[in-house]
Order: structure tokens, then sequence, then C-alpha cells
């Protein structure tokens, strides 16, 4: 039980540290299927999220495949590497795909190794 209660509050202050680091840009922890619930919702395109999961694979130079136990959805990081496996802590902004034609994605803004 105390393990569990310290791993919770290191989460806990590692996501405020990450989310207090911009003041401009909200981020909100969120789960993968909340994003792709969100698909064709034009007020969630844009929204800062936080999600906390590992990356799968690398499909190209910028695009990768994230889970978080609760789906999959595709990260644009155009700005970082982003290694394949360790759990993870990525901020970003949701992509819809313009009229439906493309992918829904979250453009990575910011990201870190999650505290265990």
């Amino acid at each position: 039980m105390k393990k569990n209660l310290s791993i919770s509050l290191v989460a806990a202050a590692a996501l405020l540290s990450f989310a207090t680091s911009s003041p401009a840009a909200p981020y909100h922890l969120t789960t993968v299927s909340s994003v792709i619930a969100s698909r064709g919702n034009l007020d969630a395109d844009d929204r800062y999220v936080s999600l906390i999961g590992h990356v799968t694979y690398k499909i190209d130079d910028e695009t990768y495949w994230f889970t978080d136990g609760t789906g999959s959805v595709r990260l644009d990081s155009e700005d970082y590497e982003l290694p394949i496996g360790p759990q993870l802590v990525v901020g970003g902004r949701i992509d819809q795909a313009y009229l439906g034609i493309g992918h829904l994605e979250v453009d990575v803004r910011r990201w870190h190794y999650a505290y265990k």
C-alpha cells in the first residue's frame, strides 16, 4: 500500500511540474481512449493533453504509435526522438484530420520519462 501511495505521489509531482512548466499550454491528463473518442469533436481539436504510456514503434522519422493500455494513437514528434519501450509522459496538442481526411494524432510538445 505504501509503495503504491509513494508511486502515485511521485507521478503526481512529476505531472504537476510537467504541467506547470508551460503556463501558456494547459495540459490535461487523459487517456488515449479519450483522445480517440474526441474524434469529430471540433472543440477538442488543438486541446493540450498529457498521456502516460509507451511508444510501441516508430513509423517514420516523425511518427510513432503510442499506447496507454486503453487504446493506441499516432504521435507526431517533429522536434524529439522518442524512445521505444520505456514508460513516458507525453504532452501535446490533439490534431484532428481536416474534414476527416488524414489521421487523428497528438503533436508532441514535451515529453519525459515517467518516474517509478
